[in-house]
């Protein structure tokens, strides 16, 4: 939890649905004092002039042009561009192995067949095979920078990391943050388990407040769905992030991790924060 990110990896496709989540990388990157690194990844196939290197060109030049706007638009300085060629998540993962990055941002919506496809998918795909921290940030979602970081947190390693790296956001955005447990409505043991939940998430919350300079609220919440208590939790009020551990399962909840961040992916425009239990950065 004490590991800020240094290096941050922007993954664009060049197209509107990557535009607020350039902002958000470049807020970071900024206020964090973070690299900041654009990749591309461009697939090979015929073009029109036959060519052999004209993918490359193009690839090239988007993401050429998406640091540029970057720099000159957003004020923030790129410590390099990539244009790798190959499939699009493994190429996204295969740079942010290669330049250490802290967290990978990506952007996204959901509208269409098309969008599903080469937007959406490569998004999920990134996400669900990354041993680093991903940040989506849909074009049709929530505003960037938010007014508040939510985040789910059952005490398991990923969801410590995940509290660790939302209070470094929290920090960057100059707001509050606050951790939510869901406990199981059904659970006999109900009572004792919000209790106990609640001295946990204090403890840490004194940690965060202590150790990474951040304000931090508590909140445990009693409900049958953990995935439907945190959207609920985090689109309280205002422009949210919602940050929660990836891999796992809940001793709280007795639900996968996995399964948790997989509903969120698909039923909420919230920013989402995803962070797993290990990492190589």
């Amino acid at each position: 939890m004490n590991t800020d990110p240094t290096t941050i990896l922007f993954a664009t496709d060049g197209t509107p649905a990557s535009q607020r989540a350039r902002g958000a990388a470049a807020h970071l990157a900024r206020a964090g004092n973070a690299a900041l690194h654009v990749v591309h990844v461009w697939a090979p196939g015929t073009t029109v002039s036959g060519a052999p290197d004209v993918g490359e060109r193009i690839g090239s030049a988007v993401a050429a042009s998406e640091a540029h706007v970057i720099e000159d638009e957003l004020g923030c300085p790129v410590a390099a561009v990539h244009a790798p060629e190959g499939s699009r998540a493994h190429g996204i993962l295969a740079v942010a192995g290669a330049v250490g990055a802290g967290l990978i941002v990506v952007g996204g919506r959901k509208l269409g067949v098309v969008e599903e496809l080469f937007t959406y998918r490569v998004s999920e795909d990134v996400i669900h095979h990354s041993l680093r921290p991903v940040l989506l940030v849909r074009q049709d979602g929530q505003a960037w920078p938010p007014q508040r970081v939510v985040v789910g947190c059952d005490l398991l390693p990923e969801a410590l990391r995940a509290a660790g790296l939302a209070a470094w956001v929290a920090r960057c955005s100059g707001v509050a943050l606050e951790l939510v447990a869901v406990v199981n409505s059904e659970d006999p043991d109900r009572d004792e388990a919000v209790a106990e939940a609640t001295r946990r998430l204090e403890e840490l919350a004194v940690w965060l407040r202590t150790e990474r300079g951040t304000t931090v609220t508590v909140r445990v919440v009693v409900g049958p769905d953990v995935a439907s208590a945190l959207r609920n939790a985090a689109t309280a009020s205002g422009s949210q992030l919602l940050a929660v551990g990836a891999r796992g399962s809940s001793l709280l909840h007795r639900v996968t991790q996995f399964s948790v961040s997989r509903s969120l992916i698909h039923h909420t425009h919230l920013p989402l924060l995803l962070v797993p239990r290990a990492s190589s950065a």
